[in-house]
């Protein structure tokens, strides 16, 4: 490097990049000591005053390299040295000018990240459900998802994410969501540890993103182990997960509270059925075998789980009553999962079988039910790709009366209380979705057949169609 050259790093490298654009002193003192002329640096000027700061820096070093006081090198170091700001050339800005932008004006509090994001989630619903009440039919628009999240990177090894749910409540309920939020460290393919709350490996469907989902709402064996028992879905407490080499395997497991979301008191969890055991933890674990190698693709995998359940009992040692006065003093709930997927070229097929027992005073109660689901993408369309979907999931309970929730399976219906918890419940789904840009915007149509099975009612059907609008950033 010349002296001169030299001379002018040094300038630039203590002030240029310190500043927020090229200061009027710097420019007078190149123009003084002739390495730009007062017309070069009126453009320059004029350039700054439609366009940001960042870029009349930029314009500066490439003014200074066209005439030969820098070489593109020398400004190379200058923004290596400099990390807050993005020096790119006209070109390369052009190019990725989404990029240097976000890296201008979106800078990480602690100095060791090296990669932030943000990401957001939108879910414009709308459902139309029929049911046997007066006028109680469902014909509403509303937010089945809004969320936001960040991202973010200490190197290689240590990381963490947030991500809320601001749709959890109305504009005036001041609820927020956690939708998963943990601190991990990744010691290799093989291991990622995370301490938060997160999904436990429990279900297939329920551990795939909302997002990528095919079918508007998840099954009704799905929402029966996910909802109405509060077994699987988002707990907080400890987990692992890895993929174990080339062998195709992955495992899953985790440790963590027996009721459901996060709360700093131990009695304030989510509950479903039976309750959950303060102070206790619940206990999950999967393996999985995928082969997405061949021309047939393949995923087969299993998983279980245990949840310590409340005694509920009172004051005087006897069992109080829960919705259910069978539930009183069940012990706890075992509960295993068997699924697989295909793939062969635009077809898709996917199944799980679902199986729990408590054990429950008076008797074990059982929990069994499946879900089938079909689907074929058609990608001749001119913006977009075409989605067929067919889904059918049922699921009983046995040992007591009416362990089904109806009101959970079916999402935002209105059912009367008589129908609220049946013995059976069989749901068929048909739909079709348009995907503008694969997950990341796509509108969803689906009509859900249901029918609720109570040994004294009879049946009832609740049908309906169901709309979504999604869009990922």
């Amino acid at each position: 490097m010349s002296k001169f050259s030299f001379f002018l790093t040094i300038i630039l490298g203590s002030s240029l990049f310190s500043l927020h654009g090229a200061d009027q002193a710097l420019l007078d003192l190149l123009v003084k000591k002739g390495l730009l002329t007062k017309g070069e640096v009126g453009a320059i000027s004029a350039e700054a005053s439609a366009d940001s700061q960042p870029h009349e820096e930029q314009a500066l070093l490439d003014l200074l390299v066209k005439k030969g006081h820098l070489t593109r090198a020398e400004v190379d170091s200058l923004a290596e040295q400099s990390p807050k700001q993005v020096v790119e050339s006209k070109a390369k800005r052009a190019d990725n000018l989404s990029k240097s932008e976000l890296g201008v004006l979106v800078e990480p509090k602690s100095k060791k990240a090296t990669e932030l994001k943000f990401s957001g989630r939108i879910q414009a619903q709308w459902d139309g459900i029929e049911s046997h009440e007066a006028d109680a039919d469902r014909n509403h628009f509303y937010f089945r998802r809004l969320f936001l999240g960040g991202h973010a990177k200490l190197g290689e090894n240590w990381g963490g994410d947030l991500v809320m749910d601001f749709a959890a409540s109305t504009n005036g309920g001041g609820e927020v969501f956690i939708e998963g939020a943990s601190v991990w460290y990744k010691v290799s393919d093989a291991l990622r540890i995370d301490v938060g709350q997160l999904k436990v490996p429990f279900g297939m469907e329920e551990t795939t993103s909302s997002s990528k989902i095919k079918a508007v709402e998840r099954s009704a064996v799905n929402r029966q182990f996910a909802e109405t028992l509060k077994f699987s879905a988002r707990h907080t407490g400890l987990f692992a997960k890895g993929d174990l080499g080339d062998s195709g395997f992955s495992y899953g497991a985790a440790i963590v509270n027996s009721g459901q979301n996060h709360n700093s008191k131990d009695s304030s969890l989510k509950d479903g059925l039976y309750g959950y055991e303060n102070n206790e933890f619940a206990y999950f674990g999967r393996l999985a075998y995928t082969n997405d190698t061949s021309p047939i693709s393949y995923t087969l995998g299993i998983a279980a789980g245990v949840q310590q359940n409340s005694p509920y009992v009172d004051k005087d040692g006897n069992a109080s009553t829960f919705d259910h006065a069978y539930v009183a003093l069940s012990e706890k709930t075992t509960a295993y999962n068997i699924f697989g997927g295909l793939g062969y070229g635009a077809f898709s097929l996917e199944a799980e079988y679902m199986s729990g027992e408590v054990d429950a005073t008076g008797g074990e109660h059982e929990h069994d039910g499946y879900f089938v689901q079909a689907s074929y993408l058609f990608s001749n369309a001119l913006k977009g790709d075409w989605e067929l979907v067919y889904g059918y999931s049922e699921v009983a309970g046995e040992g007591g009366d009416e362990l089904v929730s109806a009101k959970e399976i079916i999402r935002r219906a209105n059912i009367s209380s008589d129908f609220d918890e049946v013995n059976e419940f069989e749901q068929h789904y048909l739909g079709v979705n348009y995907l503008f840009n694969s997950h990341d915007a796509k509108l969803m149509l689906g009509y859900e057949m249901n029918e609720a099975k109570d040994v004294v009612l009879g049946n009832r059907d609740f049908d309906g169609l169901r709309a979504r609008l999604q869009l990922l950033f």
